[in-house]
C-alpha cells in the first residue's frame, strides 16, 4: 500500500511552465532628450530609448546603441550603404579626380576638383569642426579662385 500511495503523490505533482508578465525584467525608458539630459549617469547603465526604439549602454563618457541598426543610409556620392534585415552591403564608386585646388578663408577650407574629366566638385570644410562638410557640384569650368568657390551654393 505504501508503494501505491508514493506513486500517486509523485505522479500528481505536474509542473506547468508559464511566463508571468509581472515577473519580467523591465528596463528604464527614456526619449533621446531625456536620456541625454540625465546628469552623471552611471557607467554600465542600460535603458530603452523610446525615440530611436533601441537599447543604449552608458560607457565612460557617452550613450552607445546596443540594439541592431534597423535602417542606414548614406548621402555620400562615393559610398552607398544599404541594410536589409541587419545585412549590410557597402558599394563604393570611385571617380577619376584631377586638377585639385585648395582655398581658405576665415571660416572654411575649400577643395575644388574635376571628376571624370568634365564635372566639378567643391567640398567646403568648416574650420571649427572639420567633420562638418558641404558640397557643391556642377558641369563646366572648375571654380579656380577663392571668390568663385565662396559664391557656390552648398548642400
Amino acid at each position: 500500500m505504501k508503494k501505491i500511495t508514493f506513486l500517486l503523490l509523485v505522479s500528481s505533482n505536474v509542473i506547468f511552465s508559464q511566463i508571468d508578465a509581472n515577473s519580467l525584467f523591465g528596463l528604464p525608458k527614456a526619449s533621446t532628450t531625456e536620456m541625454n539630459s540625465i546628469s552623471l549617469p552611471n557607467e554600465g547603465s542600460i535603458l530603452y530609448n523610446t525615440t530611436i526604439k533601441g537599447l543604449y549602454f552608458r560607457d565612460d563618457s557617452s550613450w552607445q546603441m546596443l540594439a541592431p541598426v534597423k535602417n542606414i543610409t548614406s548621402v555620400d556620392p562615393f559610398l552607398t550603404i544599404t541594410n536589409t534585415e541587419s545585412v549590410f552591403q557597402i558599394t563604393t564608386t570611385f571617380k577619376d579626380v584631377t586638377a585639385e585646388l585648395i582655398f581658405e578663408d576665415d571660416d572654411y577650407c575649400y577643395v575644388s576638383l574635376v571628376e571624370n574629366g568634365s564635372d566639378f566638385l567643391v567640398i567646403r570644410y568648416d574650420k571649427t569642426d572639420i567633420n562638418v562638410e558641404a558640397r557643391s557640384t556642377g558641369t563646366g569650368t572648375q571654380p579656380n579662385t577663392l571668390s568663385q568657390v565662396q559664391a557656390l551654393t552648398y548642400n
